[in-house]
């Protein structure tokens, strides 16, 4: 990029990094929970920082948004859902403070913060909920052939406003867990 010549980007699985100690940090938000396996990661982080480099990430952590994964388990288990995902593994990475921790310390990393927090998630009614089910959960509804996956969506946000409806404004909340992680390498 002219305006910024140290600036370059690369596209890589985060769980097969080839960088050796070439940074003074490595900053994820949003993202590593897609990843189930994270001790793939953080080694690779481990030899992409520099000694005394420092880790800062952000992600879904244990717990994270379970009423509706609640709903989600309920489906998936009934026709005619169930035959699209008899063999599906849970495909996300949620993770609590003491099995991460864990995760750093294999890796050679030294924990500085790892902290696990609820957020609340506000969605514009029906349809936002909707739209988030659609976009977020597609481990589960790319399971679905095309024409069912409007009604698989559909269940889960009327099950969802039935016991949790939206607010006197219209909006809906979603308890969301995320895990903050600070970390450096020795």
């Amino acid at each position: 990029m002219k305006d910024f010549p140290n600036l370059s980007f690369q596209v890589m699985d985060a769980r097969k990094l080839t960088f050796q100690e070439e940074f003074g940090v490595a900053f994820s938000n949003a993202a590593l929970h897609w990843i189930v396996d994270q001790k793939a990661v953080l080694a690779g982080v481990q030899r992409c920082l520099k000694p005394g480099g420092r880790l800062l990430f952000q992600m879904a952590g244990k717990g994270n948004a379970k009423d509706v994964l609640n709903i989600i388990n309920e489906l998936v288990d009934m026709d005619p859902w169930k035959s699209f995902f008899s063999k599906m593994a849970f495909p996300y990475g949620f993770f609590d403070p003491e099995e991460y921790n864990a995760f750093l310390q294999e890796a050679g990393l030294v924990a500085g913060r790892v902290e696990l927090f609820p957020k609340d998630m506000k969605h514009n009614g029906a349809e936002g909920l909707a739209g988030w089910v659609r976009t977020t959960w597609l481990p589960f509804t790319d399971k679905l052939p095309s024409e069912l996956k409007p009604k698989f969506v559909e269940l889960i946000v009327k099950r969802y406003l039935k016991e949790h409806p939206a607010d006197a404004e219209g909006t809906v909340h979603v308890g969301m867990m995320r895990l903050e992680v600070e970390a450096c390498k020795p």
